[in-house]
């Protein structure tokens, strides 16, 4: 089976896979994705089979069913996470997914300035979760991007952050990646994160700012 997706440099050492199918976006992801941040310690940082992790997803998620394809719109993960997560496939595991994002990372090594890069998916055409999954990556490869995001977002409103982080919980987000994810969703959109997104009008402004500032001046 070919998995058919794009590699575009959409700033330096930030690689964008960008997928027509939703579901093998999501199955290319998957075992990369979970395991840089899974919120099960089963599965994060671990090797596992797809088939355990489903079963898991559908059960803690699901209701029963296997919703991971329709839940998530966009992934991001460090580019040796593919590495370090391929050394730990049990053997008759590998497949296809595998298989090309192994091939696609190497090709973004090799055409990395530093070796140092970051890889994202979305769909074509989705250009709010393009953006906001270049809004982790800027938090992971320049500190002083991390830096002030995070002095933003431990500055809001206490109500607000809790609001945010039960959701995330709800969703099935690791607590590790709570302030990487409440600055990517202020700078980019709270639409599908809380009820009443314009009611933050005023504090999400920073955010964005920020975020449109440091991504035009980063090439």
């Amino acid at each position: 089976m070919k998995i058919n997706f794009k590699i575009k440099e959409v700033k330096e050492n930030i690689f964008l896979f960008e997928f027509e199918n939703h579901y093998d976006m999501c199955m290319t992801f998957l075992r990369y994705q979970e395991f840089y941040e899974s919120p099960n310690p089963k599965f994060r940082g671990k090797s596992f089979k797809i088939l355990d992790f489903m079963k898991w997803y559908s059960e803690a998620f699901g209701n029963g069913a296997f919703t991971y394809p329709r839940d998530w719109d966009g992934f991001n993960i460090p580019g040796d996470i593919v590495e370090h997560a391929a050394l730990l496939i049990p053997d008759d595991d590998y497949n296809d997914y595998d298989d090309a994002i192994k091939v696609a990372a190497a090709k973004c090594e090799k055409n990395s300035s530093t070796g140092y890069f970051y890889i994202i998916g979305a769909l074509s055409g989705n250009d709010s979760a393009k953006e906001h999954e270049i809004a982790h990556a800027l938090f992971y490869l320049y500190p002083e991007y991390k830096q002030q995001m995070t002095k933003l977002v431990k500055a809001l409103p206490s109500l607000l952050r809790e609001e945010i982080s039960a959701k995330f919980k709800r969703l099935g987000y690791t607590t590790k990646v709570y302030i990487d994810e409440t600055q990517a969703y202020m700078a980019t959109g709270l639409n599908h994160l809380i009820e009443d997104p314009d009611e933050y009008i005023n504090e999400r402004k920073s955010f964005e700012d920020f975020f449109k500032e440091f991504s035009e001046k980063t090439k």
